[in-house]
């Protein structure tokens, strides 16, 4: 097992209709907590934490745990949520790990520096009803600034 630094850098307006509160917006962990993230540079969002990386018992592909990742080990992702003001998702979007392999957790435990990925969404959508449009964002991850 290895621990793995990540940063998510997101760059983006939040959903089309939702009204923004302190703590409303994060990184989401598996008791439904959102993480409020920092500001960034340029208006962005950075996320810092970590998971556990680890090679599947039969497959020797990488599994990744903690607190962040979410669903089967062979297709974790990351949430990012947004609630409205009952406390009710106004959205959230799944965020895929599976372009994190044994090479990129090799060289982020070789050089100490994080795993970043950003997410570039400034063009939300809703649907006719009302209701914000989430789903899948793929995202890059790649060798970080320490």
């Amino acid at each position: 097992m290895q621990a793995l630094r990540l940063r998510l850098v997101y760059d983006g307006k939040g959903p089309a209709i939702w009204t923004p509160a302190p703590g409303a917006f994060g990184l989401q962990d598996k008791d439904e907590v959102l993480h409020v993230g920092t500001p960034g540079p340029s208006g962005t969002t950075v996320f810092e934490f970590s998971l556990v990386a680890k090679p599947h018992a039969s497959s020797g592909a990488i599994v990744l745990s903690g607190d962040f990742a979410h669903g089967p080990p062979a297709a974790r992702f990351l949430y990012l949520g947004w609630r409205n003001a009952a406390g009710a998702y106004a959205q959230r979007l799944k965020l895929p790990l599976a372009g994190i392999g044994q090479d990129l957790v090799d060289a982020a435990a070789t050089s100490g520096r994080p795993l970043v990925a950003t997410l570039v969404d400034h063009h939300p959508r809703a649907t006719t009803t009302g209701a914000n449009i989430g789903g899948t964002r793929a995202v890059a991850w790649a060798l970080g600034e320490r």
